[in-house]
């Protein structure tokens, strides 16, 4: 097989995977937050996914090696996601089109802005990373006092979960085309791009944004920045060095059990510190 064809096969099954994937996480956690409320919804939606797949077939499709220097820019990107998060939080009561607008061209504008200074180094990174994850976390626990939400009864039918898998699943496979066709620079940016995140504002909010529970969008989203943001990057971070040790798929398996670890001491302190 040339390694054009081998190239063109192993996009085809990350889009399928992406899809699926995308799909089926945003679907679960979002039923997890409505049976056990939002902080076990927001921890679990932040967990290791699409970044999982993207920086698996990097190092598939080219080496290991190049997969884990990627790895050092994501927790850079998380810093600007969190900022992300941020801005659709603060717009939110104004209109939801307007939030979900804003805070994608801000991200949009961030991200470009850091891609052309060119900062792989990772210390760099997750320097910036932990002052915007500080910065996006006072602002949202202390300032906008944003209270995470309790379980609510919901009747859930195949259609309903069809919906919010479809949803989720063609926005994630979106960012993998873009990151894929668009080039280097553009290639990069979309490689990063909050899919998942997007998405479960998508879900959230076409599911209670016009009842008395609109509300939960944000209640959900500030939880899942706080983990999204710590798990993913403390995941890259493990790939960073377990790639070169380990190779893929172990590296993979060693990294995700670490975030899984992460992710608990996350949900311990998202369930006893925040609101």
């Amino acid at each position: 097989m040339l390694a054009s064809d081998k190239m063109v096969d192993a996009f085809l099954l990350k889009l399928i995977l992406s899809f699926l994937v995308g799909g089926i996480w945003v679907a679960f956690a979002t039923v997890l937050a409505e049976k056990f409320g939002t902080k076990l919804g927001g921890v679990i939606a932040g967990l290791p996914s699409t970044i999982l797949l993207g920086l698996f077939f990097i190092g598939w499709t080219q080496t290991p090696s190049i997969a884990a220097q990627s790895a050092g820019i994501v927790p850079l990107a998380m810093g600007i996601y969190c900022l992300f998060i941020v801005a659709y939080i603060l717009l939110y009561k104004l209109s939801f089109y307007l939030a979900i607008s804003a805070s994608t061209a801000i991200w949009l504008i961030l991200t470009l802005s850091f891609v052309l200074l060119n900062l792989t180094s990772l210390v760099h990174s997750l320097t910036i990373f932990a002052v915007l994850l500080v910065f996006s976390y006072y602002i949202l626990e202390k300032k906008l006092c944003i209270k995470s939400e309790n379980k609510i009864y919901v009747r859930y039918t195949l259609p309903k979960l069809l919906f919010r898998g479809i949803i989720s699943g063609t926005i994630v496979a979106f960012a993998a085309i873009m990151a894929k066709i668009g080039g280097p620079l553009l290639g990069g940016i979309f490689a990063s791009f909050p899919a998942v995140s997007l998405s479960t504002m998508a879900i959230t909010h076409f599911a209670y944004g016009k009842s008395l529970k609109e509300s939960y969008s944000p209640a959900f989203m500030k939880v899942h920045m706080v983990s999204g943001a710590i798990n993913v990057s403390i995941y890259a971070v493990a790939v960073r060095y377990s790639y070169e040790y380990f190779g893929l798929v172990y590296g993979t398996l060693i990294s995700f059990g670490i975030s899984l670890v992460s992710a608990y001491f996350v949900y311990l302190f998202v369930n006893k510190k925040m609101n």
